[in-house]
């Protein structure tokens, strides 16, 4: 049983679920579904607890024929209801604080891994409807037995599957040190403030949308909400990094260069590009007038959208900055490449400024570089990342369909022959070197050969 000198209940969420009534901790909150109620309350408090969930899981419903009177309709289960206990060290004044800041930390990590491989995320909206559940509230009956929640105020239950207990662990590290710290520097609570300020910005705008009911004679495509998502985005990014107010596209890209170690001309062309459109994009916007194209064209391989580029570089940003807090680990760290997490690798944004051609160009000059009696650690890895940004973008983009908001153009198999095969003839020549999964992406030489034949 969890001490309940440290931890107390607080509140529930009545349409969000735990899978496998699993329970979640996140610095100074626990959330458990009410149905483990044994495990996180002392024994007194349980009959009077389980009372409480049965009474308020009843929805009730306006009746038609009498308006004064209800009648009910779904019931909740307390395996669906999940229950929020905080710290003790949180101040009395600062819970419903803390506790906004948690459900946005909870919801952010329940979901990120889904926006960053562009895959559906349930409404932010679940989250936002709770009910008290303190055991003072729930001790004097006279406050909760004729309360209900009207049908009206219902949401689908949503079920919100086990989470990276690493990054649960580095949010609620954030909430430590903001909520519970004994006088923490200024410093340390003003960047992890902005930290969770940018998720708020983040979450807000990208789950506020118009719904038809009926899902049919009406149509809001997510082009048509591109640009708030998109100052909402740059608000995010801004509070993150604490963008200079004066000079704000040169400070994103002065800070934004070392996290994914932009250090190929390429490479680096393309992301200033994409930096200026993305900053031009929102000066036009917040100055009114004909809204800009918001889609990023200037990689001849990808279409993409501004946002669908932006969302993977907040996510990742969010990821670096707590690995730079030294909250989160990475995968064995080298200073060549950016940091590689276990859900969130730096690819997956990169490839977006590179192309097939360059990519095979800069991998043919570094192998011709290479030989048994030149192993440099540094070319190593080079090839390495670069051989896995090919394969990850033929892997996803090549042949496959495509998430909405992203054309992907393969160049003409002519167009990349040369550097190819330069490349196949290098892993002919050594195939010792070419098995080393260290050196190659194991199927960088796969996907290569396919598009030379394809």
């Amino acid at each position: 049983m969890i001490n309940q000198e440290i931890y107390h209940l607080y509140a529930c969420l009545p349409f969000v679920e735990l899978a496998h009534e699993a329970s979640i901790k996140m610095g100074p909150f626990l959330f458990w579904p009410a149905s483990k109620s044994a495990e996180f309350l002392e024994e007194s408090h349980q009959p009077l607890f389980e009372e409480y969930i049965q009474s308020i899981g009843q929805v009730k419903a306006r009746s038609e024929d009498e308006p004064s009177h209800f009648v009910n309709t779904i019931k909740l289960v307390p395996a669906g209801t999940t229950c929020i206990s905080i710290h003790s060290a949180v101040p009395s004044k600062q819970r419903e604080a803390a506790l906004v800041d948690a459900l946005y930390l909870l919801y952010f990590a329940c979901t990120f891994r889904n926006l960053y491989y562009d895959d559906e995320v349930p409404s932010f909206d679940m989250f936002r409807k709770m009910i008290p559940a303190s055991i003072s509230f729930i001790q004097h009956k006279q406050n909760w037995e004729t309360l209900h929640i009207e049908e009206a105020h219902r949401e689908e239950t949503i079920c919100m599957h086990l989470m990276d207990q690493d990054i649960c662990q580095a949010l609620g590290q954030t909430l430590f040190t903001i909520y519970t710290t004994p006088q923490p520097s200024a410093q340390s609570v003003n960047r992890h403030t902005r930290l969770v300020r940018s998720i708020h910005y983040f979450i807000d705008r990208f789950f506020q949308r118009f719904i038809n009911l009926f899902e049919d004679g009406l149509h809001f495509p997510d082009t048509l909400f591109e640009p708030e998502d998109l100052i909402f985005l740059a608000s995010s990014f801004e509070t993150l990094f604490d963008i200079n107010d004066k000079f704000p596209k040169a400070d994103f890209k002065h800070k934004m260069r070392p996290l994914l170690h932009l250090k190929f001309s390429s490479a680096l062309e393309l992301f200033w590009k994409w930096a200026d459109d993305f900053y031009e994009a929102r000066r036009l916007i917040v100055q009114g007038g004909p809204l800009p194209d918001l889609l990023f064209k200037s990689n001849p391989n990808f279409e993409v959208s501004h946002i669908r580029i932006g969302i993977k570089l907040f996510i990742y940003s969010v990821y670096y900055a707590l690995f730079k807090y030294q909250l989160l680990p990475s995968k064995p760290e080298n200073r060549f490449t950016p940091p590689d997490f276990k859900w969130i690798h730096p690819h997956e944004v990169l490839l977006f400024f590179w192309t097939e051609t360059k990519l095979l160009q800069k991998i043919a000059l570094f192998l011709r570089q290479l030989s048994p009696d030149n192993l440099n650690e540094a070319l190593k890895t080079d090839i390495h990342f670069l051989t896995t940004l090919f394969s990850s973008m033929q892997q996803r983009f090549y042949d496959k369909p495509l998430p909405n908001g992203i054309t992907f153009t393969p160049f003409p198999k002519e167009a990349l022959k040369k550097d190819g095969i330069s490349i196949l003839n290098w892993v002919n020549d050594y195939p010792d070197l070419s098995l080393d999964s260290t050196l190659l992406d194991p199927p960088f030489a796969f996907y290569l050969q396919r598009r030379l034949t394809g």
